[in-house]
């Protein structure tokens, strides 16, 4: 029997190498449900990949069921779209600005530029609960530290994709938010019972599950509620009877990328496949290399044909993976309101930011920005590099000569205010913890400008008096906090 189109139902992969204007044969060989795109694999003119996009969509058409285009457009620093049109602010961001009105808004905007670009299905929102400091992979991603704020806002971000016309992805069940190790490295381990997953965890997912059609697997263990220390998306405790029986979820479950170290570091790519499909995942998602589903494919074929995959599992999951496409169909033939202006976006975004920014020592500040306009200068230094230049141009564009210098040289700067910036995710070590330390004693005066992970300034609290805090470092919040220094000295 060829189980080509029925395992190919089950995939979700990302496309190869001349994609968007090449032959279309790999589509015709894997026949995928959906395809995932990112920044790295999409033309670098927005046209351009529009109408590679819409490559896509015709092939689906031909085939006769859509094919499904999803993107992780989360907002903050996971988006594909920023180089071409504003993106919202990070999750975290979007909550301390206090309105979920507000954000239902922002996804609605982001939504119809997200639908008009040709993207189905959105891999958000976050309903990760972060209450872990140390998270390095979640942090600003989640709404926040409780389950009450984290269910408002993703409920006001699915709402707002839902009214564009974009599908929405609860992820990542069962929770990611209490971790220290990155699932795209490694293993993380969620250590808690069943109570406490339905005190934490677990809260935002049953908030959701009823409305969402999509709920994204993590690779986290949870040995006390699962299958030892298989992930979630390879236990049928979790991706089935937690999942379905327990709570009661419908629509389709997708895992985490399979390339991922959290699983593919524990087993080949063919069993992975196998054994995500046998616990209850519906779709299988590969972020990198197109040879990665072919072996998923083919480790799938096998185990059909030994009898350990049954054709009544493989076609459950294909029938949920239809109903998905169902839905797809259904919001493509929705009316579409007319787009407005990238600048009602950003003002939007920019609002949002602005209602989000901390403020510490605002006495200070205004002096600091009056040694700004004085000086006509100020030295920018910090990490990452990027972040780093993004905000210098944005004193250059408001005519301040802005110097910008690695972080181990910035205590030889030039005399002048120097504005150090912190967008880094994970904790900070012993050493930079010392660097900055080192850099607010000897020069003057400093302000620190931390636009990412918040928890990642506690060390630095009692060296640096003046402290801009956010949970953000897109082009909104960049933005905000330039205005924010060089309008102090007004006092707004």
């Amino acid at each position: 029997m060829d189980w080509t189109p029925a395992i190919g139902r089950v995939l979700m992969v990302a496309p190869p190498p001349g994609w968007a204007e090449g032959p279309q044969d790999w589509l015709d060989d894997l026949q995928p449900a959906g395809i995932i795109l990112f920044k790295r694999n999409l033309p670098e003119d927005f046209e351009g990949a529009r109408r590679a996009v819409a490559r896509l969509h015709a092939w689906g058409d031909r085939r006769g069921a859509p094919l499904i285009i999803a993107a992780d457009e989360e907002g903050g620093f996971v988006t594909q779209t920023s180089s071409w049109f504003p993106t919202p602010p990070a999750a975290r961001c979007i909550a301390w600005a206090g309105e979920p009105e507000a954000a239902r808004r922002a996804f609605a905007l982001y939504g119809a530029r997200l639908r008009d670009f040709g993207i189905d299905l959105d891999f958000a929102p976050v309903c990760d609960v972060n209450n872990n400091p140390r998270n390095p992979v979640i942090g600003s991603r989640s709404f926040g530290a409780e389950t009450g704020i984290v269910t408002r806002y993703a409920r006001a971000v699915h709402d707002g994709l839902q009214s564009a016309g974009v599908l929405s992805c609860a992820k990542h069940f069962p929770g990611h938010g209490d971790t220290d190790v990155d699932s795209h490295l490694a293993l993380p381990v969620v250590p808690h019972d069943r109570a406490r997953l339905e005190r934490l965890e677990l809260v935002p997912f049953r908030a959701l599950l009823a409305e969402v059609p999509v709920v994204m697997v993590a690779h986290v263990a949870c040995p006390q509620v699962g299958d030892g220390s298989l992930p979630a998306t390879l236990s049928p405790r979790m991706a089935t009877d937690l999942l379905r029986h327990d709570l009661g979820f419908t629509g389709t479950a997708i895992t985490d990328a399979m390339d991922m170290q959290g699983v593919a570091g524990q087993f080949g790519d063919e069993e992975a496949a196998v054994r995500a499909l046998v616990a209850g995942c519906d779709l299988l998602l590969y972020c990198f290399e197109i040879d990665k589903p072919l072996r998923a494919r083919a480790g799938l074929r096998a185990a059909l044909e030994s009898g350990r995959v049954t054709p009544e599992r493989l076609a459950q999951a294909g029938a949920r993976v239809e109903k998905l496409q169902a839905a797809v169909a259904q919001a493509r033939a929705m009316p579409r309101g007319a787009l407005q202006g990238h600048e009602v976006d950003a003002a939007l975004y920019r609002d949002l930011a602005r209602r989000a920014l901390q403020v510490l020592d605002p006495a200070g500040w205004r002096g600091f920005a009056l040694r700004i306009h004085a000086a006509s200068a100020v030295t920018v230094t910090g990490a990452p590099d990027d972040a780093v230049a993004r905000l210098a141009a944005r004193f250059v564009a408001r005519g301040i000569a802005a110097r910008t210098v690695a972080l181990v040289d910035a205590a030889a700067a030039p005399p002048g205010p120097v504005l150090v910036v912190l967008a880094e995710r994970r904790p900070l070590d012993a050493e930079r913890i010392a660097l900055l330390r080192q850099l607010a004693l000897a020069a003057g005066p400093v302000g620190l400008a931390n636009v990412l992970t918040p928890e990642n300034d506690a060390p630095l609290v009692e060296a640096y008096t003046m402290i801009l805090r956010s949970a953000d470092h897109s082009d909104a919040t960049l933005d905000v906090v330039a205005e924010r220094i060089l309008d102090a000295q007004a006092g707004t």
